[in-house]
């Protein structure tokens, strides 16, 4: 494994963090990069792990990642959730609204 720094005219997304699975389009095929493992911290380039099989990016290549799906999850995990919600206050207070998100899952 190699350390390869990609440079840009622009800043980068900043949603880009360490970690993330960064790919490239080359010849109209998508070729996984590498891992992420430093962003600069004028964030004008990042930092991957590239395998030394791996093809290497040209100028001109157009540049996306993505989330690891285990890290990045939040939310409930189960059939249920119990919530307690408590208000030591001793002015009226109202509840305006109380949301959830449920994602079906068949894991």
């Amino acid at each position: 494994m190699a350390n390869l720094t990609i440079n840009f005219n622009q800043k980068l997304n900043t949603s880009l963090q360490t970690g993330d699975i960064v790919y490239y389009k080359k010849n109209n095929q998508l070729v996984e990069l590498g891992s992420c493992i430093a962003i600069s911290s004028d964030k004008y380039s990042f930092t991957v792990d590239v395998d030394s099989t791996t093809p290497r990016p040209a100028i001109g290549d157009y540049f996306m990642f993505a989330k690891n799906n285990v890290i990045n999850s939040n939310g409930v995990l189960g059939y249920n959730a119990n919530v307690k919600m408590t208000n030591n206050s001793t002015d009226f207070t109202e509840l305006y609204a109380v949301n959830s998100e449920i994602n079906i899952s068949s894991n």
